[in-house]
């Protein structure tokens, strides 16, 4: 079934569908390492809500 599936579609097709966009799969993983990255920083910066106002990242470095 799969052999009878490539033969319908025609060499463009498939040299279409073979191919990742190498640039915009560099890009997006880029900016998925940014957005995780200031997710963590803003995490690390909250307060802690049972201290005197130590940071997050300061009540687990404890």
């Amino acid at each position: 079934m799969e052999k009878r599936e490539n033969e319908l579609r025609s060499e463009k097709v498939r040299a279409l569908l073979g191919e990742r966009p190498p640039l915009a799969v560099r890009w997006g993983t880029v900016v998925i390492a940014i957005i995780f990255a200031v997710i963590i920083g803003v995490i690390c910066t909250l307060p802690y809500p049972y201290s005197d106002g130590e940071s997050i990242l300061e009540h687990f470095m404890r």
